[in-house]
């Protein structure tokens, strides 16, 4: 049986996935993450969801492929609706927006309960997002930072402990002196700039937040910019 591999940007979200419940992988797309799930021995439930009937086919298609379609709940639906959440440790959303996985999570309470982890990797709304969590009462316990087909991204772990310390995931980052932090912070420091100039409307609705948010958000990734640099010193 050949076997499967992920993408740098899915071993970091797989990295984060806990070792002793069942997952859901939230926007499957084509079913690789659950795939490599089943045949790594993930032990519990393994579900792999998605809106689309094309995208599900594909994650079938994947599954059977590799040999571990007997292993994987194929489940076509909106976010979470519906779903059993039996025996679900874990819930991943990775590939979307950030007010898309917080629409998704709005709508499923039980995601507050019981420990389950959440995975995230947000493609947009960063921001909104991790806002979100720390008003809903969810601590962010994990960030990381991987580099996949020339871009960064931004993986999260986070579960609801009803609103304990909410740590940002850049000074998660810092502790932890992540090496691809200062090339983020650029870039972001760069998007910021550049929405608050005005010159992509697009990209200031994607950024989100008033002027005042994304100018003391420019601050505190610039005065996190100067942290990275002593690391050089």
């Amino acid at each position: 049986m050949k076997s499967m591999r992920l993408s740098n940007r899915l071993k970091t979200v797989a990295s984060f996935i806990g070792p002793d419940a069942g997952v859901i992988d939230v926007g499957t797309d084509h079913g690789f993450l659950p795939v490599w799930l089943a045949q790594s021995g993930a032990p519990g439930r393994i579900v792999a969801s998605d809106i689309g009937e094309g995208p599900l086919q594909s994650a079938m298609s994947t599954a059977e492929a590799y040999g571990v379609a007997d292993r994987i709940e194929f489940i076509r639906t909106d976010g979470l609706e519906g779903i059993d959440p039996s025996g679900i440790g874990t819930v991943v959303l990775a590939g979307m927006g950030g007010e898309t996985m917080i629409a998704i999570l709005e709508k499923a309470p039980w995601v507050r309960s019981g420990g389950v982890r959440l995975v995230l990797q947000p493609q947009t709304k960063q921001t909104a997002l991790t806002g979100w969590l720390k008003k809903e009462g969810f601590v962010l316990k994990d960030a990381a930072l991987c580099r996949d087909g020339g871009r960064l991204y931004l993986v999260l772990y986070t579960v609801w402990d009803g609103g304990g310390a909410f740590k940002e995931p850049v000074d998660i980052l810092l502790d932890k002196r992540e090496p691809l932090l200062p090339e983020y912070l650029d870039r972001e420091i760069a998007r910021l700039k550049r929405a608050l100039a005005g010159k992509a409307q697009a990209l200031a609705a994607s950024v989100g937040g008033s002027n005042a948010d994304l100018r003391q958000l420019q601050t505190y990734l610039e005065q996190a910019k100067g942290e990275t640099e002593k690391w050089q010193r």
